[in-house]
């Protein structure tokens, strides 16, 4: 992953490299969708003079010995510039090693990394299972409750904190804007990242939309002392905490939908991190969304997640070990739940965002979702300096939006 003394910048850069399937803002040379050989090209905060260069496998970073695919000297320019022969490599990320303190990663044709699902398109069981669980999820009435929120009020739209019921009687529910003007108004739902503290809209805004800023169980508004949440229930799938968090996501969109001022032909969804991972989800789970833009998606392909950084699926084996249960068994149990697993079931049009250098949830994960999406309307967007925070890339902001209200129907 990054370095802090890794301070990498290309020496001249485009604005944006556009390429069949992404883009790039800005093109640092780090990913590299072309067929190859590959050449790395790129301005390193290190001393000139003679050096070595590995890459590393993403997937052997948290092996015992790392899987180095590329070692050669090099000479750093006395401008600090930097410029490799990589040849040929495989589809992947790569964490770049400079001497023993620059480092950072480098994407090779990321619409190519291959992580299939754990069921076939023939299993029953999967689909079995989530059908068997929303018709649970439909039997509970929603009942939603409205509290004022004045501060947060105005002549343009209304504010309120809604509660409703899920999935085994559990309360969800969130922060929701509506225009105070009748009629129908297209409904942005936000997904949380896994323990963000919520917020409350501007009303001035937009006000002309319906926003709803989702809390599942235990988290937003419904915050716990106790911040973790992925290692609950974890001795079967009936009883794991996503499985009720999941049919929450549901149930958000049929709160949504539910609004008289809503156009429920207009319903779009996005999210960071665990609102990433959200999103796809309420894009698998309704086909009421209409198009999504999930960033730094959560919760996806934890067999190589385990492979690739620490957390979250070493806490989870950790308390899986406190409670005797055996790791295989957990990874069986976490499949159910894998966002990988509900790809091929999204049809909508997708705009994803990714970080480079993400730590937490590194790029392999979310392509593992991006790659087997039923979807063939899809994009993504790379930020090749960026780790986690894809929510502080104003960028990023300015591209989701603009996707979002160009797959709206105008009426």
């Amino acid at each position: 992953m990054l370095s802090l003394a890794a301070a990498v910048a290309i020496g001249c850069c485009s604005p944006k490299l556009e390429t069949p399937t992404g883009q790039s803002v800005p093109d640092l040379g780090w990913l590299m969708t072309g067929a190859g050989p590959y050449t790395l090209r790129t301005h390193v905060d290190a001393a000139p003079g003679p050096a070595t260069l590995q890459l590393v496998t993403d997937l052997s970073l948290m092996a015992s010995e790392a899987d180095v695919v590329f070692s050669a000297d090099v000479e750093v320019a006395q401008d600090s510039t930097l410029e490799v022969s990589l040849g040929q490599l495989e589809p992947g990320f790569y964490e770049v090693r400079l001497r023993d303190s620059v480092r950072w990663n480098i994407g090779i044709r990321p619409d190519a990394v291959v992580s299939a699902p754990d069921f076939g398109p023939d299993d029953d069981a999967f689909s079995g299972f989530w059908q068997q669980t929303l018709a649970q999820l439909s039997e509970v009435p929603l009942e939603p409750e409205y509290t004022l929120m004045p501060e947060y009020s105005n002549d343009s739209r209304t504010c309120y904190e809604v509660r409703y019921k899920s999935f085994g009687g559990e309360i969800a529910g969130g922060i929701l804007s509506v225009p105070v003007a009748e009629g129908k108004y297209p409904v942005y739902i936000q997904y949380m990242g896994y323990g963000a503290y919520p917020f409350y809209f501007d009303p001035d805004a937009n006000p002309d939309r319906i926003d709803f800023l989702v809390s599942v169980r235990g988290q937003g508004i419904f915050r716990e002392a106790k911040e973790r949440w992925i290692d609950r229930g974890l001795d079967s799938r009936e009883n794991f905490y996503y499985r009720g968090a999941f049919c929450d996501v549901k149930r958000a969109v049929d709160f949504a939908a539910s609004l008289d001022k809503a156009d429920t032909t207009n319903m779009v969804a996005f999210g960071e991190s665990q609102g990433g991972a959200f999103t796809f989800i309420a894009a698998a789970l309704d086909s009421r969304i209409k198009a999504i833009a999930p960033a730094v998606p959560f919760l996806g392909d934890y067999s190589d997640y385990c492979r690739i950084v620490w957390w979250p699926v070493h806490e989870v084996f950790e308390a899986a070990d406190a409670e005797g249960i055996s790791r295989d068994a957990v990874l069986d149990m976490l499949r159910w739940f894998d966002v990988r697993n509900f790809a091929p079931m999204i049809n909508c049009p997708v705009y994803m965002a990714f970080g480079l250098q993400d730590p937490t949830c590194p790029p392999h994960t979310n392509f593992a979702i991006y790659n087997n999406l039923g979807s063939t309307e899809k994009k993504f967007l790379c930020v090749p300096t960026c780790g986690h925070a894809m929510w502080l890339e104003p960028y990023w902001s300015g591209e989701r939006d603009e996707f979002l209200a160009s797959q709206l129907e105008t009426k």
